[in-house]
């Protein structure tokens, strides 16, 4: 079937599923994403990239309507630009996952009918994004170049890492211990090396924090303050954000709690205000930073 068959047939199931073609409706995989196509023999690479080609969709932001019908061959989706986060609500309460380019999703795996526990599955468009549909024609393809479908595989295999991180950060408490671990956590794929620091460029309101900390939007509001304090985070004025110092390593022990602040703290706020998530995940910004001013580390 010819380019234009192709785009006319699939233009009616794009637009069902929140997805608007772009005005070039097709990409060459490898030109877009060359890392796939770094352990393809210098030989056969142009090949590989006349090949390997698949439709391209693009979503602007808002909620994407996902497909949830699985079709024949379909491996997905790649993720060549953008950012996406995977909302996942169970016994009313929503966890946030951020996917960006290079990501390979697979949206119709999401809820399962067998499933016992019970959840729902909301994809948001933060930054507008732009999509590879690994179809049935690209998955035939990629069969003579296992070196790609390795890379692929091996993507799936990063992002099931970073879901299992993200897990083990959620049983780190205080909350600002969390906070901290997540800046970095983030920074790994988004922080950019500045002589000033780390900047992270992701615009993250703390209703969306604290999806991906377990905890109320108040509490993210109130951990944030004093991690601020303390001059390990500071957030600019263009909302984007400045990590200071070293990111803790696995046998780091944050300690933010002084015991004389937190009893001053539990005056000015009463028991049941809403503004303090709990007295004992309170920060002693003093402390810290003198301990920075010595050349203390973190733990």
């Amino acid at each position: 079937m010819s380019t234009d068959g192709r785009l006319r047939e699939g233009a009616p199931a794009a637009a069902k599923h929140g997805l608007r073609l772009d005005a070039a409706p097709f990409v060459r995989v490898l030109e877009s994403d060359p890392e796939l196509g770094l352990r393809v023999p210098a030989s056969d690479i142009a090949r590989a990239r006349a090949s390997l080609v698949a439709p391209v969709r693009t979503l602007d932001r808002g909620v994407w309507e996902a497909p949830q019908r699985h079709e024949p061959g379909n491996l997905g989706f790649l993720l060549l630009g953008g950012m996406l986060a995977r909302d996942l609500t169970i016994v009313g309460t929503t966890s946030t996952e951020l996917l960006g380019t290079g990501d390979v999703i697979y949206p119709f795996a999401a809820v399962r009918e067998d499933m016992l526990v019970r959840c729902r599955v909301v994809w948001h468009v933060l930054d507008r994004v732009t999509l590879a549909v690994l179809d049935q024609n690209f998955a035939s393809a990629l069969v003579e170049w296992p070196q790609v479908m390795r890379v692929l595989l091996e993507r799936s295999l990063r992002r099931n890492l970073r879901v299992t991180v993200h897990a083990a950060l959620l049983q780190l408490s205080p909350v600002e211990t969390r906070l901290l671990v997540l800046f970095w956590f983030l920074a790994e794929r988004w922080g950019k090396v500045t002589p000033a620091g780390v900047t992270l460029r992701l615009r993250l309101s703390h209703q969306l924090l604290g999806q991906m900390v377990g905890c109320q939007r108040a509490s993210v509001t109130t951990a944030l303050h004093h991690i601020e304090e303390t001059g390990l985070v500071v957030r600019r004025s263009d909302r984007t954000w400045l990590l200071l110092g070293s990111p803790p390593d696995e046998l780091a022990e944050l300690h933010w709690q002084d015991r004389s602040a937190l009893d001053r703290v539990a005056e000015a706020f009463p028991e049941g205000n809403p503004a303090v998530h709990h007295v004992d995940d309170l920060v002693d910004p003093v402390g810290l930073q003198q301990a920075r001013r010595n050349g203390a580390p973190l733990a």
